[in-house]
């Protein structure tokens, strides 16, 4: 049985060998290793890391020291009264009754006895105060007139009060 254990010994150390030739060889030292990262490979995800960097300051930066968004009364009284004219013209009551002022009846607000209108712009504020006059030009089948309006500040919005 000693015979014996010592050949099993003996064969074993046989395979070992067999299954360390068969092994991959090395690599060559001269050329780079096939499964680890070279530095070449590197560089296009540090360019990209460098990329996302310099964009995130320039938000920043941008953010930093861009202008306010100002808008003075004028801008607000012509967005008003052109927020009104689209209302109208899409017939969408609550806009409307949220852009005229709250003693101002539906009937009695500009531009309630005609259909459809082509907006042609509003100009000539006039603000003093919380009240203002506005100049608005509309096209009404065809007639082009220039009627003045006036508006009232209400909190942080301007209110078409009149016709």
């Amino acid at each position: 049985m000693c015979a014996n254990a010592r050949g099993d010994a003996a064969g074993s150390g046989a395979t070992i060998e067999r299954m360390a030739q068969r092994r991959d060889p090395e690599p060559d030292s001269d050329g780079p290793d096939p499964d680890g990262p070279t530095s070449r490979s590197l560089g296009p995800f540090v360019g990209a890391v460098v990329v996302v960097a310099v964009l995130a300051v320039l938000v920043v930066v941008a953010q930093v020291f861009a202008p306010a968004d100002d808008i003075d009364d004028t801008e607000l009284i012509n967005r008003t009264v052109g927020d009104y004219v689209r209302a109208h013209n899409e017939n969408d009551d609550g806009i409307l009754a949220r852009l005229r002022c709250d003693d101002l009846s539906a009937d009695d607000a500009p531009l309630a006895d005609v259909g459809e209108v082509d907006f042609g712009g509003s100009g000539n504020v006039i603000v003093d105060g919380a009240d203002a006059t506005v100049d608005v030009t509309v096209t009404v089948d065809g007639d082009r007139t220039t009627e003045t309006w006036q508006v009232t500040r209400v909190g942080d919005l301007w209110r078409v009060c009149t016709g």
